[in-house]
């Protein structure tokens, strides 16, 4: 079956269609941030693909083709062709007639074309069907409540709020119905009303046990929470601090106050806030773990530790050394998932000296170390790994085994250059565990960097015939010899020989024309070799054939933006790293690129949170440092004040 050049907004047709069990509940209605449809995009040959889908029935199941109707379907909404969106969903209806989703999707159209009685029919029947034990009227007010989240949806939010309001009047004793219309109040900046409604949900949950105060506390909490979920964190402040005010003994407020301030990068203050948090709820891992974050971003890694080793001393009795190795355990894997890989190294080093048997310990100092490209204190340690493995496998935990110790320590040799010894260490690892995709993928490499390209390929093109093999273009289809091709450009790009990672790559998109991936990495490799006015074109191209991928399409606005910023067009540079931001938060390479594209407009002051945001998530990043750095040093000295003349 050709593949559809429209991409699937959410998910995968596939994984949002499952073929074997009927869903309990909806899919999720919230959708990305996407960039509305291009005019190229929405001309394209529908009618040609529904004829490819209906000729697939042939040979293909069912379920798979309804998937298809399913992408079908949303593309031609996103369009605006809404009467063609609703036919393809029919289609995927009736080749699917028990999945609920296809008639969710067809009152969705319904009610962006207005028609929000047909929608409402539509809601009405399926609650009808799903509950014979339900009342006229609690049916209709269900009916209400989804026509009121999908209005919601399309910016509609008064009339979204009349609707919510009226299923309330239905069945008033409905807490999600009273939330719904709060958070849609509370997104309306209609925060009076908000606060009733959300006191109205806490009412009907709780009303045995609350005093006017608690329930009030609850509902400012209610209107603070989902302003700090939406990101507008500093209008939620004062919700917050007023359910504070109401109820001193309400943990949770605590809790989200803290991670609001975190949120704004005000760690004392999400500390004192996590810690009166502690004093009402001492038992909460996620508070305790949420302190130790916030004391990692502030550089008080003995702090964090020494919080970690009062929640694991508070819930056990253990020796001192056993509890001090847990903490830094702690520690350890907090500093590697913030990206302090070299305070990691410290933090397992110390785990090391107090359990000497603990193989796997070793073995994350041996991966900590290779990825600060530290090859010989790497391959040191991983080889000492072996030896404690070796002399004490009954005590290693299950699912850690040589293997992986051995995987690791091939690809610190090869790193060091010791190619030999590398091909030695991993050869007989993958003559034992044929299957172990990863074995096969670091070997290669070793092959590729020994210059024994025939083996490496024969050894990829048996991994990828493998079920889970690790290289899986999330929602993007291409051929076999394709994606070869680009595993191939990925390894020789990891041994940084960039000319024959191009190579690979231009043959993956000869192979396959419409190979997203392929484009937008051969883009990432000519950006690289300084050639911005040609990675833009491989960008653009990935954007075209994806252009609403939520795996990947943050990354082509990054990868194009920052070609942009090096040919010197920061307006433009600047549109697609927010772009890529809003599409994801986590994005450091687009965080860094916007803060660097507003120093370059000596915008200093406006790029300094992007790129603390982007330093937060990973100090390490070529430049972020610095680039920080420049800018709060410049900021600073425009602040100064200047002497007058004597």
């Amino acid at each position: 079956m050709r593949r559809l050049a429209f991409p699937l907004a959410l998910v995968l047709a596939l994984s949002a269609m499952p073929s074997q069990a009927k869903p309990q509940l909806k899919l999720p209605l919230a959708s990305p941030p996407f960039p509305p449809p291009t005019e190229a995009e929405c001309a394209q040959d529908w009618t040609g693909m529904q004829k490819e889908l209906e000729k697939s029935l042939e040979k293909t199941p069912k379920h798979e083709i309804a998937g298809g109707y399913y992408i079908l379907g949303q593309a031609l909404e996103n369009c605006q062709k809404f009467d063609e969106a609703i036919a393809a969903f029919e289609r995927g209806k009736a080749l699917q007639s028990w999945h609920a989703q296809y008639k969710f999707d067809i009152a969705r159209v319904r009610i962006r074309q207005q028609k929000l009685t047909q929608a409402l029919n539509i809601y009405r029947q399926y609650h009808q069907s799903e509950s014979k034990q339900l009342s006229a009227k609690e049916i209709d007010a269900l009916a209400y409540n989804d026509l009121g989240e999908n209005l919601v949806l399309v910016g509609e939010l008064d009339r979204a709020i009349a609707t919510f309001d009226y299923a309330t009047r239905l069945t008033p004793k409905k807490a999600g119905i009273w939330t719904n219309l709060g958070q849609t109040q509370v997104k309306a900046q209609k925060y009076d009303p908000a606060i009733q409604s959300f006191r109205q949900a806490v009412l009907i949950k709780e009303s045995a046990s609350l005093t006017d105060r608690q329930l009030d506390a609850r509902a400012y909490l209610q209107v603070g929470h989902y302003l700090t979920t939406t990101k507008k964190v500093k209008e939620g402040v004062p919700f917050l601090e007023n359910a504070i005010a109401l109820d001193p003994q309400y943990s949770d407020a605590y809790l989200v106050l803290g991670q609001n301030y975190a949120q704004q990068r005000r760690w004392d203050e999400a500390i004192a806030n996590y810690t009166q948090r502690l004093k009402l709820a001492p038992k909460s891992i996620y508070t305790h773990a949420l302190i130790g974050d916030a004391l990692i971003r502030k550089q008080d890694f003995e702090g964090a530790f020494t919080q970690y080793r009062q929640f694991l001393g508070s819930n056990a009795t253990k020796p001192d050394a056993e509890l001090d190795a847990d903490a830094y355990k702690w520690l350890a894997k907090a500093l590697k998932k913030l990206n302090r890989l070299e305070s990691a190294v410290q933090a397992y080093q110390k785990v090391a000296a107090l359990q000497p048997k603990n193989a796997h310990v070793l073995n994350e100092i041996g991966v900590v170390l290779t990825a600060l490209e530290r090859w010989e204190e790497a391959i040191v340690v991983l080889r000492k790994a072996q030896d404690v493995f070796q002399a004490n496998q009954a005590e290693q935990s299950a699912p850690f085994g040589s293997d992986m110790i051995a995987i690791n320590l091939g690809g610190a040799l090869a790193g060091n250059s010791q190619v030999e010894e590398a091909l030695t260490v991993l050869r007989p690892v993958v003559k034992d565990s044929p299957e172990n995709p990863f074995i096969r993928i670091t070997l290669s490499k070793v092959l590729l960097q020994a210059g024994q390209k025939q083996e490496a390929r024969q050894m990829l093109q048996a991994g990828l015939k493998k079920v889970g093999f690790p290289l899986a273009f999330v929602g993007i289809e291409t051929t076999p010899d394709a994606k070869l091709e680009t595993v191939l450009g990925q390894l020789y790009f990891e041994l940084k020989q960039y000319d024959l990672a191009l190579e690979h790559y231009q043959k993956a998109v000869q192979i396959d024309p419409e190979f997203a991936v392929g484009h937008f990495a051969a883009g990432n490799i000519l950006r690289r070799q300084g050639q911005p006015e040609q990675a833009i074109p491989a960008y653009e191209k990935a954007l075209k054939l994806q252009p609403r991928n939520v795996f990947f399409t943050h990354q082509f606005y990054s990868g194009r933006g920052l070609a942009l910023l090096a040919q010197g067009k920061a307006d433009a540079a600047i549109v697609d790293f927010e772009r890529a931001i809003q599409l994801n938060f986590t994005n450091v390479e687009a965080l860094h690129g916007l803060g660097k594209a507003l120093l370059q407009q000596n915008k200093r002051s406006a790029a300094i949170p992007h790129l603390e945001a982007a330093y937060d998530l990973n100090p390490g990043y070529p430049q972020v440092a610095e680039d920080l750095r420049l800018a709060k040093s410049q900021t600073s000295a425009e602040s100064a004040p200047t002497q007058e003349p004597q």
